[in-house]
This record gives structure tokens, sequence and C-alpha cells, in this order.
């Protein structure tokens, strides 16, 4: 169950505000992540999305999903090494040439992956679930239903399969004796009466939708959440970043071609860009009043 809806309810400006600003904030940030390669704006970009998981207060749970990511961000680092070129040699290893080149363009990656399970953690950890399908049926009512139905039917099933194991336990069944192939075996009898109570539940939902004119008419909504002038402003100013990013890339402000031969350099410009990049989305932190 915490995997499948890992939401936090925390008592936070950032879990108060509407779900649609920070939509906007996390699409924004994802896509600067990946037109952006410099690392000096992936470093700022990544702390200051740690400070907004910080005021969330889900920053906790943030380190512990990075954790699983240090591993790919391990291997992708190894990869970009190994197969990345450069000129300015810094030791090399067997018939393996180590790069200052290959070094930084590996670093970006891995700023990168990380910036964006980062930015990703506020949108997991912070928006409900039935918030964000409220906001996605809007482009796909039938879609999104099913996507919400199914999501709310796993942990059903879930308790249904433990609840049949234990009355087959009970009978004398061993589930955990033998190998894979037995385990699957002693397994098999319990998909039966899994599949008969999944489908007399779907059942029950089809008929209740239908009863309910699901489908029959325009969809209308018995609460449709109305975003404050601070929510507005949010969403509007982090979209914003988004154009002025991309304008700032073309003119070659954060777009670094370390492969190329491009440095860590940083210089008065870069400062700037970034500081009014971070201050398009700093509003967040703001949240929403209690």
């Amino acid at each position: 169950m915490p995997l499948l809806f890992p939401y936090q309810d925390k008592d936070s400006r950032i879990h108060r505000m509407d779900a649609r600003p920070k939509i906007a904030f996390v699409a924004a940030i994802f896509l600067l992540s990946i037109l952006i390669s410099d690392i000096f704006y992936l470093a700022v970009f990544l702390v200051f999305a740690l400070v907004v998981v910080t005021a969330a207060k889900v920053l906790r749970a943030t380190l512990s999903l990075l954790k699983y990511t240090v591993y790919v961000a391990a291997f992708l680092f190894l990869f970009s090494i190994l197969f990345s070129q450069g000129s300015t040699v810094i030791f090399t290893i067997w018939i393996i040439q180590v790069t200052q080149e290959s070094i930084l363009f590996a670093t970006s990656m891995s700023l990168r992956l990380f910036l964006a399970i980062v930015a990703f953690s506020v949108l997991t950890f912070t928006v409900h679930p039935d918030d964000l399908l409220k906001i996605l049926s809007r482009f796909g009512v039938k879609s999104m239903t099913g996507l919400s139905i199914a999501t709310r039917m796993y942990p059903t099933i879930a308790a249904d399969s433990g609840s049949i194991e234990d009355a087959m336990k009970a009978r004398g069944v061993e589930f955990d004796k033998g190998n894979v192939i037995a385990k699957a075996k002693v397994r098999a009898p319990v998909m039966m009466p899994l599949l008969l109570n999944s489908m007399d539940r779907s059942m029950e939902i089809a008929e209740a939708m239908e009863a309910r004119g699901f489908g029959a008419r325009r969809r209308t909504s018995y609460y449709d959440p109305i975003m404050s002038r601070r929510e507005r402003a949010i969403m509007y100013l982090a979209l914003a970043a988004v154009p002025f990013g991309v304008a700032m890339f073309i003119l070659g402000y954060g777009n670094a071609n370390y492969i190329g031969g491009s440095t860590l350099t940083v210089d008065s410009m870069d400062v700037l860009v970034v500081a009014v990049e971070v201050l398009l989305f700093a509003p967040i932190l703001l949240g929403a009043r209690k």
C-alpha cells in the first residue's frame, strides 16, 4: 500500500496548495532538466528542489527515494565515462582513458537524474492521487476513471489474496516450501477465487456507474476547487520559467557541450540567469495559507 500510494498527509504550505501549481512546477523543472546540461545550473536547481521538499516536510521520504536512485546514477556515471570521448586525459586504466570531458558529461547526466527524481517527489508525496486524477480526467474522463478504479482496486485485491492465503494456511497448505516452481504451483489455487471476487466487484462497479448515468451526458463535478490568486500566480510564474529557460538556452546559457570541449565555468551572466529562474520558481515556497 505505501508503495502504491506514497502520498504523505502533512500539514505544510505545499500540501495545502492546489495540485495544479505543483504540477506546473514539476513539469517546468522536468522540462528544464532535460534541456539544460550545464552542471552549475543543474546543481542550483537541485538545491532549490531540495529546499521545496524540505518546506513540504517530505525530505526524509525524498532521500529514501534517492537511495535507490544512487545505484542507477552510479551505473549512468560509469557508463558515460566508459563510452564518452575527450581529449584531456586525466588517467588511464588498462585500455580505458578517463578524460575530463567524460567526467563532466557523466556528472551532468547524474545531476539531471537526481533533479528529475527530486522534482517528481514533490508531485508524489504532496499531491493526493485523487486530486491528480481529477485534474487529468479533464483530458480523458473514461480513461482516467478506469485508472482511478484500477488503483483503488489493487489494495482490495491484495487484501483478498492475503485472506485467501491465510485460509489455505489454516488448512495446512505450505506456501514457503520448495523451489520457485513449487511455490508457484502452491499459489496457483489462489488465483481462481481471487479472479472470481474481482469479476464480481467489477460487475458491481459497472452496475453502480450505469445506475448513476456515467457517460450519458457531459461530466459535472460536485466539487471543483478554485485556485486563489496566489496559486494562479505561482502556476503562471512556474510555466513562464520554461520559455525563459528555452530562450536563454538558445542564447547559450545552460547549454554546455562537455564532450565537445566545454569546461566548468561560471560567469556573472550565468549567475543572473539562474537567479531569474529561481525567482520564477521561488513563490512555490509561499504555498497556501491555512
